[in-house]
Formats: structure tokens, C-alpha cells, sequence
């Protein structure tokens, strides 16, 4: 009966041993960051339990969820409520460790350091990459299935993000990521997380937090460091200057950049965008691509749209320039010249020409285009939309072409406009009169082509008395070259009635006559 009760208070023993092996709680792996000075260490705390004396710490560093795998007994502490942490200093922080406890046997949940790694990201210098490996906490850490790591449930954890100028002080908290897992599922390789727009040529501290949503304990990573590079914060200012219609197919789109800080940072943006719309472009997205330009050290950029039709209205262009480092830049919106003409009646042409110019004020001038010769019309200022050009009848008979220029030299589409031939005589001439244009006889036909002229005048039997195949000099009324003088053969012609034929043409090729008479006074 004796033996009996002995072997029975033994098992007893040794039931109560066994269930209560996993006593131990390993509460964190932490690597210690509240002392700025390096190296950083990977520092370990547990639960007070009296009932325990020893605490015994293991760890291991591949395939941690054997808990054959543990390097055992790499230390052993008396359990004391005063002091209930341990600071591995054998290991560096940036490795990854995985750590358990125990008093004799029956390990702890596992537990493993972060390990933080951080590099400049992005082409802009000021932008870091922040990866870590994600802490492994479990709920049960008293149960813990070692037999089979799936059973066991793991801790919903958030990570806070912290950062600070180096030596400047208290880390801030930068960015907030919300817990992660939620069931027990294998812990994730790497997490990651990137922070924008940092200031540049500075020195930057990190480290990552990780908290655990069941008992609020929190864990730091080891402490990283990263010094940004250059980043050109001034804006590129961009300006289309002009839009300029090109031999009447193509219109040239004359960007240029101005006021673009390119010390230090060779690239101030990676592309230059040319955006079109055939309309006002009420939204960005009614604006399309057509054309892009990679960066060149000049500023000065040059597109040709040989889609557009210049005859058919206006085009809004916009140029923008993309930039990886901060937002694009936007340019101003310019239009091409649109000119619009057309005849009013047989005196007066119509001229309409509309264009939007945002940034740009500039008057316009007005040209006159005939057998390839210019003639100014005058300025425009830069408000006005209409233009009624008056013509006299002695600019009728030919085709006239219009086209526009802006100040800055940008040409609009051109418009021709035909005029039938209209060829006006005087009635009568008197060659003693003190006015220049009266004393002599001639058609008054502006821009006539020498090809194929001939004027003749005849007295009343028919006799010719003047012939000329060079057409009158338009208002040079002292120059006696196709003008008749009142004379034949040097002798003064008597008063009277005389006639005239005319055969003559505008542009080379088409032939027109006309024949009359007129008074001859003295």
C-alpha cells in the first residue's frame, strides 16, 4: 500500500513537470534602439514566473520550426523578477535569428529579430526602399505544437514605420501598415515599403516597430541608414511660342524651355510630351499624345504634325514634360493661326482668323500675297478676330492669296481668294492738265502679266496710232512706258474721239480682251 502511493505521487510529479514545460513565455526579440550608439544588439524579454529558478536560452538560424534545430544552452539565467531580459551579443542584428526559452526542456514559441534593409530608389535620389522580414509571434506561446508549426495560431501584427534626420532627436512615425496576419498561416519572406519625396542630400535614419494586436507587445528592428541624393526642385517652365503652318501641309510646333536649373542634376525631366485636341480641351483626357521628345541640354524643342489640317480650323497643342521625381509640368495652350476668307462682293474681300495663345500676347499683321510677292496690309491687334480688307476695282482681275503673322513670326494657313478680271479706261484724258494721271490714256489694271499684252489705239478711220506690249506701271504716272500721250509721230493728235483694243492676262495663261472708246480733250 506504501509502494503503491509512492509510485502514484512520482507520476503525479512528473505529470506536473511535463504540462507545465512550456511554462516560459518569450514575450519579445527586440534589437535595442533606445541607445543611439552602435553596435545595436538583439535583446530578448521574458515573463516573471516564481515557480521557475532557471531560464535557459536557445537559438537558431535555419530551419527554425525543428526544435532539434536549436543551438541549446547559449545562456543561462536565474529567474528574477528585477531583471527578465538577456542581450545576445554574440550575433550581429542584421542577420536574422530565431530564439526560444525553456527550463529544462519543452522550448518556448519561437520568436525572431527583424532584420531592416534600406536603399535609395528611383532615379530621383530622393525616394527609399525599406525591406524587412517579418516577427513571428504566436498566440499560444504556452501550447506551442512543435510537432506541427501549422497548429499554431500566429498574431494579427501592425507595423509602424519610424524616421528621423540622423542625430536630430525622437524618431517620428512616418507611415502605418495595418496588420497583416490574422490565422495560422507561414509567415511572409519579406515585406516591404517605399517613402517618397525625402529631402534632399540628407542623412536618414529608419527603423521599423512591429506590435502585436493580442497583448500590445512591440518589437524594433535594427536601425538603418540612408543618405538621399539630389533632387532639382524647381519647376520646368515650359512655353510653346509658336505654332507655325508649314507649306501649307504640315503646321511646326516651336517648344522652348526656359528658366530649367540643370546644376548638379543632368536630367530635369525624362520626356517631353506634345498633347493635341481638335477642340477646346474641356478635360485632359480629350488631349492625345502625338508626339514625344527625350531631353536635350539646348531647351529648345521642334515638332512637325503632319496629321493636321490647318485648312480645316484650329488645333490646341500642349506640352508637358514628365518627371519622375516630382509632378509633371504643364505648358501653356496655343492654337494654330486659323485663317478663314472669302469675297464679300466685287470690291471687298473677308478675312477671319482665330487663334488662342494662354501666356502669349502679340499683335498680328495682315499679308497680301500676289504672283509671289508680299504686300503688307497692316498690323492687327492681337483682340481682333475680324478683318475686312477694302479692295479697289483696280485689284480686281487676279487671285489673291492672304495669310496672317503673329509677332513672333508663327504663319497662319493661307487662303486664296479669285477675282474675276475687271479692267477699268477713263473716258477722257486731257495731256495739258496739271494733274500727273490725267494726261495720259492707259487701262488701269493692277498686277497684269507682260505675257501676251498688247494695246493698241486707232483714230476714227482705224488708222493705229499707239501700240504697246509692256503693260502701265501701277501709279508711276510719270513713267510714259503703256501709256499714250495724246501723240503720233511726235505731232499733237487733234481733239476728239479715238478707240482702243486691249488684249491682256493675269497670270500667264488665261487671255482676256476688251476693246472702247474715249474723248481725247484739249
Amino acid at each position: 500500500m506504501h509502494r503503491s502511493y509512492l509510485i502514484f505521487l512520482f507520476v503525479l510529479l512528473f505529470s506536473c513537470y511535463d504540462a507545465n514545460a512550456q511554462d516560459l513565455v518569450l514575450k519579445e526579440v527586440s534589437v535595442d534602439t533606445i541607445s543611439s550608439n552602435f553596435p545595436q544588439q538583439i535583446k530578448l524579454t521574458w515573463l516573471f514566473d516564481s515557480q521557475i529558478d532557471t531560464v535557459v536560452v536557445c537559438r537558431c538560424t535555419t530551419n527554425c520550426y525543428d526544435e532539434n534545430n536549436y543551438i541549446n544552452d547559449i545562456a543561462k539565467l536565474e529567474m528574477n523578477k528585477d531583471t527578465l531580459s538577456w542581450i545576445d551579443r554574440e550575433v550581429s542584428p542584421i542577420s536574422q535569428n530565431y530564439y526560444s526559452i525553456h527550463r529544462g526542456k519543452g522550448k518556448s514559441a519561437p520568436q525572431n529579430n527583424m532584420v531592416l534593409k534600406a536603399q535609395i530608389s528611383g532615379k530621383c535620389n530622393n525616394a527609399v526602399s525599406l525591406s524587412w522580414n517579418s516577427w513571428v509571434k504566436y498566440n499560444n506561446n504556452k501550447e506551442f505544437d512543435w510537432s506541427n508549426p501549422h497548429n499554431n495560431e500566429r498574431d494579427t501584427l501592425d507595423y509602424n514605420v519610424f524616421f528621423r534626420v540622423k542625430d536630430s532627436g525622437d524618431f517620428i512615425l512616418k507611415d502605418a501598415i495595418k496588420g497583416v496576419y490574422v490565422t495560422n498561416i507561414d509567415p511572409a519572406d519579406e515585406m516591404s515599403h517605399n517613402i517618397e519625396h525625402l529631402a534632399n542630400n540628407q542623412i536618414y535614419e529608419f527603423v521599423i516597430q512591429a506590435i502585436s494586436k493580442s497583448d500590445t507587445v512591440h518589437v524594433f528592428s535594427n536601425i538603418v541608414v540612408c543618405k538621399t541624393g539630389f533632387v532639382n526642385d524647381d519647376r520646368v517652365n515650359i512655353t510653346i511660342t509658336c505654332v507655325d503652318v508649314v507649306e501649307e501641309q504640315e503646321m511646326k510646333i516651336d517648344v522652348i524651355k526656359v528658366n530649367i536649373e540643370t546644376a548638379n542634376f543632368p536630367e530635369p525631366f525624362q520626356k517631353l510630351y506634345l498633347y493635341r485636341a481638335k477642340s477646346i480641351p474641356e478635360t485632359p483626357l480629350s488631349l492625345v499624345v502625338i508626339d514625344s521628345a527625350a531631353y536635350n541640354p539646348d531647351n529648345i524643342y521642334s515638332f512637325t504634325d503632319t496629321n493636321a489640317k490647318p485648312h480645316t480650323g484650329t488645333y490646341y497643342y500642349m506640352a508637358v514634360a514628365h518627371n519622375n521625381c516630382k509632378l509633371n509640368d504643364t505648358s501653356n495652350v496655343v492654337t494654330n493661326i486659323y485663317l478663314y476668307g472669302w469675297r464679300e462682293n466685287k470690291y471687298e474681300d473677308g478675312i477671319i482668323f482665330f487663334r488662342i495663345a494662354s501666356g502669349i500676347y502679340e499683335s498680328y499683321e495682315l499679308f497680301r500675297i500676289v504672283y509671289e510677292k508680299e504686300y503688307s496690309l497692316g498690323a492687327i491687334p492681337a483682340y481682333t478676330n475680324y478683318y475686312i480688307n477694302f479692295l479697289t476695282f483696280m485689284e480686281d482681275g487676279v487671285a489673291i492669296t492672304y495669310k496672317i503673322r503673329s509677332e513672333t513670326g508663327c504663319a497662319s494657313n493661307s487662303v486664296t481668294i479669285p477675282h474675276e478680271p475687271i479692267i477699268r479706261f477713263p473716258n477722257a484724258f486731257n495731256p495739258r492738265d496739271v494733274k500727273a494721271a490725267n494726261k495720259t490714256f492707259y487701262p488701269i489694271l493692277q498686277f497684269p502679266s507682260e505675257d501676251n499684252y498688247l494695246f493698241v489705239i486707232y483714230n476714227r478711220w482705224g488708222q493705229e496710232l499707239y501700240r504697246s506690249t509692256l503693260p502701265p506701271v501701277y501709279r508711276e504716272y510719270d513713267n510714259i512706258q503703256g501709256r499714250w500721250d495724246g501723240t503720233f509721230k511726235g505731232s499733237e493728235c487733234p481733239p476728239g474721239i479715238y478707240t482702243y483694243k486691249i488684249t491682256y492676262s493675269l497670270d500667264g495663261t488665261r487671255k482676256y480682251s476688251d476693246s472702247g472708246s474715249f474723248l481725247l480733250v484739249r
